[in-house]
């Protein structure tokens, strides 16, 4: 199976009987590929080393296809899944002895654990995360055709990704008259990894009225230096970074740094590509406009109490 990645992203659908028929659809869901694995029929025993894709999976509804996940997910319906190790350390034992029929995974896993789960005769379906709108759609439908087919599933997916999508339209729509922030955020307490303009997340920056300074960089590299010439105005980043930050003296004369615009929030919630993606954009919304993203607009669940501690922009 080739693995390579530039092209994992391709859908391609098989094809089928009765496509011209104008009155109705009936393009069948199956066969379907996707990233090179060929499907005849619906899987019934999927194991899923992405953390990202598991309440993805439950949401759209296919959780009883799911036997199997990886240990360091923590979405909290999926404990009664059983943990098949982790895509660094994925038990092999557990796929040669349960009836796996795939093993879905992201770009992440490395190359010896595909190796490994290939060589027992498991097809591994990598589909990589979102990065932005068009990216989302297009996961969202390669995890639907993998467990419902190119039809009925690829369409489900694009539909509920294209929801999420859509609730950010609507956050874009109460700030759109609003001030533009330069923002940078920062991802890693190290100070090492950045939100670049390759990240899911520097979209949803853009969503709701923060321009990225990093925007034209890649692979979330981008140093202090960077940030000390970009003169962000805003800085968010994860808890405890801000003291590291104020102890970096050639940060002196940072707007953000200067004017106390540091703000820390949970960096990990972008790594749910589902709920966990608008719970950061209203987060991120509210800091960048407390004036207009009030406690009366926002969606219930979206911000945690605990979460409403601390002060805003003025």
């Amino acid at each position: 199976m080739s693995l390579v990645l530039a092209a994992v992203m391709l859908l391609s659908l098989l094809s089928l009987n009765g496509c011209g028929n104008e009155e109705k659809d009936n393009t069948a869901n199956y066969p379907v590929e996707v990233s090179n694995v060929k499907f005849v029929s619906a899987p019934s025993g999927v194991v899923c080393y992405s953390s990202t894709f598991i309440g993805i999976i439950y949401a759209m509804g296919y959780q009883k296809q799911l036997i199997g996940r990886t240990a360091n997910c923590d979405y909290s319906e999926a404990e009664e899944i059983r943990a098949f190790g982790t895509a660094d350390n994925p038990s092999i034992d557990l796929i040669k002895g349960n009836p796996v029929d795939v093993v879905l995974t992201d770009e992440t896993m490395p190359q010896s654990s595909l190796e490994k789960i290939e060589a027992e005769g498991v097809p591994v379906v990598v589909i990589p995360k979102a990065t932005g709108r068009v990216s989302m759609a297009e996961m969202y439908g390669a995890i639907g055709a993998v467990f419902q087919g190119g039809n009925k599933g690829y369409n489900r997916g694009r539909d509920v990704a294209n929801g999420i999508f859509s609730q950010l339209d609507d956050i874009a729509r109460l700030v759109e008259n609003e001030e533009v922030w330069n923002t940078s955020v920062i991802l890693s307490s190290d100070l090492g990894t950045f939100a670049t303009g390759d990240t899911l997340i520097s979209t949803v920056l853009e969503c709701v009225g923060g321009f990225n300074v990093a925007k034209d960089s890649e692979n979330g590299e981008y140093s202090l230096s960077d940030l000390m010439r970009s003169d962000p105005d805003v800085i968010l980043c994860p808890f405890g970074v801000e003291q590291r930050l104020r102890a970096k003296s050639s940060l002196v004369g940072v707007p953000a740094l200067d004017n106390f615009r540091v703000y820390e929030m949970d960096m990990t919630v972008f790594d749910d590509q589902y709920q966990g993606v608008l719970k950061g954009a209203w987060r991120m919304a509210k800091i960048l406009h407390p004036e207009v993203i009030t406690d009366d607009v926002i969606p219930d669940g979206m911000i945690e109490a605990e979460d409403d501690e601390g002060v805003f922009l003025d």
